[in-house]
């Protein structure tokens, strides 16, 4: 189901928006549409199921499960595929199957950010300081 939302931009916001839907044969209600859904987060029945069900285990972990888990990163290998097809991608066009292997490794370092955010976000609801103050 849509809704319908009137909206009053200023000019130079509106003239920017009618450009990229020309330049994109677009109606302004795509790319205002398209806009807003880059802007916003991903709501959780957003995300595959699989994910949805790993983040829901992460409430269950202690704390030291979940340092563990705000800690970690991508597989050095799978972190080092992604960056060499991330830079083969802007010189070529990617076969078809080093854009299925782009977009794995793509889910699952998005997979790794999205646990990670999860874990700090429960630390802190816990009474962790997740993050250090940076002094000026």
């Amino acid at each position: 189901m849509n809704e319908s939302v009137v909206l009053t931009l200023p000019n130079p916001i509106y003239e920017r928006i009618k450009i990229t839907a020309q330049a994109n044969s677009l109606s302004l209600e795509e790319v205002i549409s398209q806009a807003v859904m880059l802007l916003l987060p991903a709501l959780e029945s957003d995300l595959p199921l699989g994910l949805q069900l790993n983040l829901a285990k992460l409430a269950l972990l202690n704390d030291v499960q979940l340092w563990k888990v705000a800690h970690s990163w991508l597989a050095e290998a799978k972190q080092t595929r992604l960056e060499e097809l991330a830079e083969w991608q802007k010189h070529r066009s990617l076969t078809t199957s080093e854009q299925l292997e782009l977009d794995k490794c793509l889910a699952e370092a998005q997979q790794t950010m999205l646990c990670k955010a999860e874990a700090r976000r429960l630390l802190a609801q816990r009474g962790h300081l997740v993050f250090d103050s940076v002094a000026n």
